[in-house]
């Protein structure tokens, strides 16, 4: 029997929810986590009954690699140790989920924009974009700006309130070496135009 993390409390069950109500999420056979944990990982396995999910985390990123191994048991999970920004994905998927991932692209010693140009590249029919809104490394008018000029169609665009606000302290590896608290999540349901395939 398939053992998932009950996300049913979570904020981010909730907002993919809302945000993807009307995709038929139980069709799709193939969904890959870009910047995967435990949390949206389950989601996936959740939402996407009948998916094969692709769990794309950072290589030697135990943090998040552990608990998807200890907490997660599913023939339809697989890790996938990868730098987005130095990876190409040949396989076609059905949904791409970006879950707060964005954010942490300098962690890897990435730009913002780098990988976010990368997780576009990824061959997706559906993406959920979703960041901490506060996040001084997420540039969201540069998000809608780049979708709009490479022919991307935000289906949906909405905040989503923190019930949860987390405080994050000035980190080495931030280049705004700013603090901020998330209060927010922005999130974007993106559908690839057919004519960019």
């Amino acid at each position: 029997m398939e053992k998932i993390v009950n996300t049913s409390k979570s904020v981010h069950d909730k907002i993919f929810y809302k945000m993807t109500k009307r995709l038929k999420t139980r069709d799709f056979k193939k969904v890959i986590d870009a910047g995967s944990g435990k949390t949206s990982a389950s989601i996936l396995l959740k939402y996407c009954p009948n998916a094969q999910v692709d769990a794309v985390i950072f290589p030697g990123d135990n943090r998040k690699k552990n608990p998807l191994e200890n907490a997660i048991g599913s023939d339809r999970l697989e890790i996938m140790e990868a730098d987005i920004c130095k990876t190409v994905f040949r396989k076609k998927y059905d949904f791409c989920f970006v879950n707060l991932s964005l954010g942490e692209a300098t962690r890897w010693g990435n730009s913002f924009e780098d990988l976010f140009h990368h997780i576009m590249d990824i061959k997706a029919d559906y993406f959920l974009i979703e960041d901490v809104f506060e996040d001084p490394c997420v540039h969201f008018r540069y998000v809608e700006q780049y979708l709009k000029e490479k022919g991307f169609t935000i289906l949906k665009k909405k905040k989503f309130k923190n019930p949860n606000p987390e405080h994050y302290p000035k980190n080495k590896y931030e280049k705004y070496k700013l603090e901020y608290t998330s209060k927010h999540f922005q999130t974007y349901l993106v559908k690839r135009n057919q004519d960019k395939d």
